[in-house]
């Protein structure tokens, strides 16, 4: 492994003492990969809430125009028709919403593990240099 430098990196103690601790460059790289790596799953999980938040109202709202749509029917069969197309367009909704998570996660995961796998595959460079 190539040479460690060390840089100041971190108060030690309480931030009033004003001493520093030194880290090697390596870890220092590893600990940045991991912040960066926590920074994607974070920006992740936060579109995923907007997401899911947004789709409930969504659906929420569409609850309540169904209840006034079936107050409103004077006969079973038309309260029938109401209520499946209803389910059948909230099947549907449901499902689409499903899938376009699963592809938000999935993204999210990706971005996760890039920072990671960089610097292993760094590491692992630096490795197969040492031995050589």
């Amino acid at each position: 492994m190539p040479e460690s430098t060390t840089k100041t990196t971190q108060p030690k103690g309480t931030p009033t003492t004003g001493e520093f601790v030194t880290l090697p460059e390596e870890t220092r790289d590893n600990f940045e990969a991991f912040i960066e790596a926590n920074e994607a799953i974070i920006k992740g999980l936060v579109a995923l809430n907007r997401e899911a938040m947004a789709f409930g109202n969504k659906r929420l709202h569409e609850n309540f125009v169904q209840s006034e749509s079936l107050a409103d029917c004077k006969w079973p069969e038309e309260a029938f028709r109401i209520q499946c197309e209803f389910l059948h367009s909230a099947t549907r909704q449901y499902l689409a919403q499903t899938n376009h998570m699963l592809a938000a996660m999935t993204k999210m995961a990706e971005e996760f593990w890039e920072p990671l796998q960089a610097r292993t595959t760094e590491t692992l460079r630096a490795l197969d240099q040492e031995r050589s």
